[in-house]
Order: structure tokens, then sequence, then C-alpha cells
């Protein structure tokens, strides 16, 4: 779980440039105070030791479950894709 925060996080930031070692060492700290669990339907349930970090599972979870949509409005945001 850890891994693919840190993995994400990674994707997101090779967009825009490359990461730099204290920027993943950050993201490692935050990803290491959130936990998601889904219930029986697949529903996400983030837990954070702040509002940052469950917006950070938060975020983490919607990938997780809607990459596509969320590379899209990226893409549309740069104005890479009409």
């Amino acid at each position: 779980m850890k891994l693919s925060l840190l993995l994400i996080a990674c994707i997101f930031s090779s967009f825009s440039s490359l990461a730099s070692i204290s920027d993943v060492a950050r993201w490692q700290e935050q990803a290491d105070q959130v936990t998601i669990t889904r219930d029986t339907w697949g529903i996400p349930h983030v837990y954070g030791k702040t509002d940052a970090d469950a917006v950070f599972g938060m975020i983490y979870a919607q990938a997780e479950d809607d990459f596509k949509r969320i590379e899209l409005n990226y893409l549309k945001r740069h104005g890479s894709f009409g």
C-alpha cells in the first residue's frame, strides 16, 4: 500500500518535473500516516492523522478507481488534449 502511494506520487510528479529526493521523502512520510480499507462494496474508507493525510489517501483511492479520468483532466488542464 505505502509503496503504491509512493509510486502514484512519483508518476504525478513526472508530468510536471522530476521529483527531488526531499519530495519523495515527504510523500513517503505522508503515506505512512494514511490507512485505506475497502468495504464489501469496494467503497474506500480513508483514515489519516490529519485532514491533509485523509485528503492524500482520498486522492489515492480515486486514482485506484478511476485513474483514466484523472489523467484526462490533467491533460485537458495543461492543454495537451483537445
